[in-house]
């Protein structure tokens, strides 16, 4: 994952969200530059960013793939910030580094509403054990859990 920049103390309430630095924007980009790299390899597509289709072809492909296979923390990065990608436009929001308790991480975040996602945490979580075809469901679920926020904010 994306490294942690400092860590608060364990009383913090929620997230500090803070924009991306220059160094956080390149990382970003380069990790967009990878998924679109596996997207070939894996799936024949050349779209930047892989569609959600292509992602959860890419991920069944790795998992199957042999010892040859890229390493997991690269993959896992490409694929968390594309799917992240199609989140943040489909859902209005926007990159940032979300600090709480555990220490800092790049997330999504909306004002309205105060939503924060972590998608390459999440799409860790499931590629870590196994699971594919997640990614459309998980998109889709993602956009309208925060639209369900924003319309429940006074």
């Amino acid at each position: 994952m994306f490294g942690r920049r400092r860590t608060k103390s364990p009383q913090s309430a929620g997230p500090s969200i803070e924009p991306l630095n220059e160094n956080e924007i390149h990382w970003r980009n380069s990790s967009l530059d990878a998924a679109a790299i596996f997207a070939e390899r894996y799936a024949g597509s050349r779209d930047k960013p892989p569609s959600l289709m292509d992602l959860d072809q890419c991920v069944r492909a790795w998992l199957a793939d042999d010892e040859a296979r890229p390493d997991i923390n690269a993959f896992v990065n490409a694929v968390g910030v594309a799917f992240g990608a199609h989140v943040a436009r489909d859902a209005g929001l926007t990159w940032v580094i979300a600090t709480d308790e555990h220490g800092s991480d790049l997330a999504l975040h909306g004002e309205h509403g105060n939503v924060v996602i972590y998608p390459a945490n999440a799409v860790a979580k499931r590629i870590s054990t196994g699971t594919t075809d997640f990614l459309v469901e998980l998109h889709r679920s993602m956009v309208s859990g925060v639209e369900e926020r924003r319309t429940q904010e006074p």
